[in-house]
């Protein structure tokens, strides 16, 4: 076990690197080749207003970055989890939840793109803040909306089959003064042996999920401290810091962009600020800047995964039980109980399982 749990995360830890680089990579290759002018001249000889062109230019872009990104991306979402016996996934179902999911990304993104192009035209002199002010409120949507509109369409929810599991887990909910829509069952063996917990939602969409792979392969008290650790979430109002520090991290993403892309526009030859192709110069030095900020990212949410699992302790008083779900979650998911250094900084927004555990024990230890 213990093999296969290295070999398969020393595969991930490096595709998500190679993910994560690619991005800025494959920007400045666009760039350097002058691609984004030839997407330009093509997307204009299509009859319309800028803002539609726009739209057609978006789409070579889009089309140029998931042709470049498909091996990356089958390898790793199907051939990688049917190799390690992960994936429930046929290839039909798989091709059409990358469609589904492709979908529904350029349905988000293609107006903020529009947008984006319409403050560097109106607005030359401060987009970077309209910009910002704009996604922040749309991560404050996405947020609240995301579990009863976007989810729905991937998976199904459904009541806890288990009476007396539903039991317990209404208990808990009520000891902690948590109102949520519901605690939900949701079926996503029928993709993936992984298990998870998420607390979802805002205000009166939030509810708690428990997937269908965590209830069948975990005992009661296993499962109770997993929930706890949701509701601990909720309890330290979680949500509301990752999307306050979200907020942040975006203003400083704009701010510094915008300094760094009234240097380099002459560079590039873009006589307006609103060309097409400043959008993806714009959003080259946006990735950049990303890349920078996401050790801290991880840092604050490691950090907020920490006080949930400490909620979680004190609320069931059953160390033995949390220590038991992070070994299941460890097998189960074939996680990596001690990453490198690197890859917890660059791409581990929960702590370690291995220290998770030791925090326990030592909690344990103090209780």
């Amino acid at each position: 076990m213990q093999d296969s749990v290295k070999q398969y995360s020393k595969i991930k830890h490096r595709l998500a690197l190679i993910n994560i680089f690619l991005t800025p990579l494959l920007l400045w290759i666009l760039l350097a080749a002058g691609l984004p002018t030839y997407f330009k001249n093509i997307s204009r000889l299509i009859p319309g207003n800028d803002y539609a062109n726009l739209i057609i230019f978006y789409i070579f872009i889009a089309a140029f970055f998931y042709v470049i990104n498909l091996p990356v991306g089958f390898y790793s979402g199907f051939m990688l989890e049917h190799r390690f016996s992960l994936s429930n996934q046929t290839l039909k179902s798989w091709a059409l939840m990358e469609a589904k999911k492709n979908l529904v990304a350029f349905i988000i993104s293609a107006p903020l793109v529009a947008a984006l192009y319409a403050f560097l035209k109106l607005h030359p002199a401060d987009w970077w803040l309209w910009t910002a002010i704009l996604w922040f409120s749309v991560s404050i949507i996405l947020a609240k909306f995301a579990p009863v509109i976007i989810v729905p369409l991937f998976y199904k929810y459904s009541p806890i089959k288990d009476a007396l599991l539903e039991s317990k887990m209404n208990q808990l909910v009520s000891s902690v003064g948590f109102n949520p829509s519901g605690v939900y069952e949701l079926n996503i063996s029928k993709d993936t042996k992984k298990a998870n917990a998420a607390l979802l939602g805002l205000g009166r969409q939030k509810r708690i999920v428990l997937c269908d792979t965590l209830i069948s392969s975990f005992n009661h008290d296993e499962i109770e401290s997993v929930m706890a650790h949701e509701l601990g979430h909720h309890k330290m109002n979680h949500m509301w810091k990752l999307i306050i520090s979200g907020g942040i991290f975006t203003f400083i993403t704009f701010f510094f962009t915008n300094i760094i892309f009234l240097k380099l526009r002459n560079f590039f030859g873009y006589a307006m600020p609103h060309d097409y192709e400043s959008l993806v110069l714009i959003y080259l030095i946006m990735s950049i800047s990303n890349l920078a900020l996401t050790p801290a990212a991880n840092a604050f949410s490691r950090r907020l995964e920490k006080d949930a699992d400490e909620f979680s302790l004190k609320a069931t008083r059953n160390t033995g039980a949390f220590i038991s779900a992070m070994k299941k979650l460890s097998e189960q998911n074939l996680a990596d109980a001690n990453p490198g250094k690197f890859y917890e900084i660059m791409l581990y927004d929960h702590p370690p399982i291995s220290r998770r555990i030791t925090f326990a024990e030592s909690f344990k230890q103090n209780a």
